[in-house]
């Protein structure tokens, strides 16, 4: 800590009669698992949102002639989709 507070007080010109601020490392630890636990929740809830999306737009049946369709397509469709 003690590197990274006298950059600090040479870049914010902060007096040397300043004390180095305490640390506390298990709040740090803390706030530091949680932070991590909060972003990793919101990008696997992105990934799957994302990967859903793709899904349903690949699954998407052609409104233009939809009685040719049959049920094989859909298999062959859900096949190249799971591969």
């Amino acid at each position: 800590m003690k590197l990274q507070w006298q950059a600090y007080k040479e870049l914010e010109l902060i007096p040397d009669s300043a004390p180095e601020p305490k640390t506390n490392r298990l709040n740090g630890l803390l706030l530091n698992y949680f932070w991590r636990s909060l972003i990793n929740a919101l990008a696997q809830e992105h990934f799957y949102e994302q990967r859903r999306d793709y899904f349903e737009r690949c699954w998407a049946i052609d409104y233009t002639d939809p009685y040719t369709t049959g049920h094989a397509d859909q298999l062959k469709k859900l096949l190249t989709l799971m591969n």
